[in-house]
């Protein structure tokens, strides 16, 4: 048996392992909590009392007292970081992984290299090890520290997750497979072929796992690209716009020029009432822009005014711009986009002008930045699993708007909620704020 020619990994050296990687972890981290550093070592101490605690369970129960050891490394992330749970989760699997190999490949070294072959305690024996964990996890710090996908965590899924753990089960399973294997028939071969395999398996998995997040950071880079374009697309757009709207006051003006002589002329007071109300309106039009403190979201509510102008609906728009620039560009014009068009297709369907009303507010409260969108509905439908039923013909696309925004609520690991108070259809979106703008 593989225990009678190489003694198993001493349990301090993987708890040693598993804490160090997490310390790693923790220290690249933007969002620290204060005094972090005496949370760490609390959780360390933690960490090796639970592996000399389960160390001294049967065999049987050795898989439960890996789970132990790995919530343990989930909660020193947690209590020692400003992070997510979800984040916490997708760190976790890969410190893991990391501690795996890290424990491993020292013991494999340090068996092949010193054991049987230095006396116990003397000073190679010892600094060994110590060496081996310094060059191992120095080059993950590096690593990390080199790619800096720190915009990348805000854009964690759920699937990411998801993939994370179970490429970490996996991985973990199938290197330690061969020392099951090895109490029968179907042997691997000689231990310290096992532990090789063992070190190889986890590597590859710590590869595997990279090559996972560099995807992930390549599929960020092209929404990036995406959302530059966006920007130019928006900024010749809004152009385009001045350049017609320059175009059409000049011929607005003539023809204000001719109405204020006709109204001059005018006796009938009715008439001049209705020539004023007509100049109102071509008035508001060119005075439908809307500035926010976000360039993006400008062109967005301002096309947004001038069409309620021209559909008599009274749009009231009370927003901070500047609190939204975490999000991306693509997400801001889904977002607001889909929300006001709901609520402007809403509303246009009041035969009353005076009941036509939308209004948008967007605010900081605490720590979160507050989206609100109402508009005033008369004869709403009952709301189906928290969205309003559809009122048009073909069914099929409708709804993708709502779940659109509360899919981008998601990824900014806030929340969407829709509610219905006094006639008035709410639709809220709560983000979190992220640490550099609070």
């Amino acid at each position: 048996m593989i225990q009678e020619v190489l003694p198993n990994i001493p349990r301090h050296y993987t708890a040693l392992a598993e804490w160090l990687t997490c310390v790693v972890f923790i220290f690249l981290l933007a969002a620290k909590r204060e005094r972090w550093q005496f949370l760490v070592l609390l959780m360390g101490v933690g960490q090796y009392a639970l592996q000399m605690m389960v160390g001294s369970w049967p065999l049987p129960l050795w898989i439960p007292g890996m789970v132990v050891n790995v919530c343990w490394m989930f909660l020193t992330i947690v209590v020692s970081s400003k992070i997510s749970l979800k984040n916490a989760s997708y760190l976790c699997a890969k410190a893991f992984i990391v501690a795996e190999f890290t424990a491993s490949f020292t013991w494999q070294m340090y068996c092949q290299l010193i054991l049987n072959r230095v006396a116990k305690g003397a000073f190679i024996s010892i600094w060994f090890p110590v060496l081996l964990y310094a060059i191992i996890l120095t080059t993950v710090f590096l690593v990390e520290k080199r790619v800096e996908r720190t915009d990348v965590n805000l854009t964690i899924l759920n699937k990411n997750v998801f993939i994370a753990m179970l490429t970490a089960v996996i991985i973990f399973s199938i290197s330690n497979i061969g020392f099951i294997i090895s109490r029968t028939e179907y042997s691997f071969g000689d231990p310290l072929s096992v532990f090789l395999i063992r070190s190889l398996i986890n590597f590859c998995g710590i590869c595997i796992l990279y090559m996972q997040e560099n995807q992930q950071y390549e599929h960020h880079l092209q929404n990036e690209l995406k959302a530059v374009n966006n920007i130019f697309q928006n900024h010749y757009e809004q152009y385009v716009a001045y350049k017609e709207s320059a175009s059409l006051i000049e011929r607005k003006v003539h023809d204000l020029k001719h109405q204020i002589e006709t109204i001059r002329s005018e006796e009938n007071i009715e008439k001049k009432e209705a020539y004023l109300e007509e100049m109102t309106k071509a008035i508001n039009t060119f005075s439908s822009d809307i500035h926010t403190g976000n360039g993006i979201l400008d062109t967005i509510l301002s096309r947004k005014n001038s069409y309620c102008l021209e559909q008599d609906i009274r749009f009231t728009c009370i927003v901070e711009g500047k609190l939204l620039s975490f999000l991306d560009t693509m997400d801001i014009c889904s977002l607001f986009g889909n929300a006001l068009d709901n609520a402007i297709e809403a509303v246009l369907r009041n035969a009353e002008l005076e009941q036509r009303l939308v209004n948008l507010r967007v605010s900081k409260r605490g720590d979160f930045v507050i989206i609100l969108v109402e508009n005033y509905v008369p004869d709403l439908d009952e709301l189906s699993e928290g969205l309003p039923e559809t009122t048009k013909t073909n069914k099929d696309y409708h709804g993708y708007g709502l779940k659109s925004i509360d899919y981008i609520a998601g990824k900014y690991e806030g929340n969407m909620n829709v509610s219905m108070k006094n006639n008035w259809f709410l639709l809220k979106v709560l983000l979190p704020l992220p640490a550099t703008l609070n």
